[in-house]
C-alpha cells in the first residue's frame, strides 16, 4: 500500500506566533465583534500601541501620526474620558489588550509592533516608530 507523506509546513513558529498576535490586533475581542467605525478604529490603534509599547519600550507611539489622524477624525481626548461618547468602548479596549498580552514576551511584543504599526505596518503604518 502506497501512502503519501506529508512534509510538515516551513512556516516556522515564530512567524506562525506573530500572525496569531496580528490576528488578535487587527480584530476585535468577541463581545466587540462589530465593524468599528474610524474614530473607534483609531482610539482602538491607540490602545494596542500603548499596550505593545508597555512590554517593547524600544517601540513607541508616533505623536504626530496620532496627532495628524486624530484631527482629521475631529477626534478629542474627552471624547474617550470619562462621559465620553467612546468612554466605554475605550475603557473595554484597556480590559482587552493587557490579557491579550500579559504572557507576550519582549521579543515577540517589538515584532508585533513593527508587524502591526510600524513603517510598513499590515494595521497602521507609521503609528509606532523605533525610539
Amino acid at each position: 500500500m502506497w501512502f503519501f507523506r506529508h512534509d510538515p509546513s516551513p512556516i516556522p513558529l515564530s512567524g506562525l506566533t506573530l500572525a496569531v498576535t496580528l490576528a488578535f490586533l487587527v480584530w476585535p475581542s468577541l463581545p466587540r465583534a462589530q465593524p468599528l467605525d474610524p474614530r473607534q478604529a483609531a482610539l482602538d490603534d491607540l490602545v494596542a500601541a500603548r499596550m505593545l509599547a508597555t512590554k517593547c519600550p524600544s517601540w513607541q507611539l508616533n505623536p504626530a501620526e496620532a496627532q495628524r489622524r486624530f484631527s482629521e477624525l475631529d477626534l478629542k481626548p474627552t471624547d474617550w474620558q470619562d462621559g465620553g461618547r467612546y468612554a466605554k468602548f475605550f475603557d473595554d479596549r484597556l480590559n482587552y489588550y493587557p490579557s491579550l498580552l500579559s504572557r507576550m514576551s519582549e521579543q515577540r511584543a517589538c515584532t508585533a509592533a513593527e508587524a502591526a504599526f510600524g513603517p510598513r505596518g499590515r494595521v497602521r503604518r507609521g503609528w509606532m516608530k523605533p525610539q
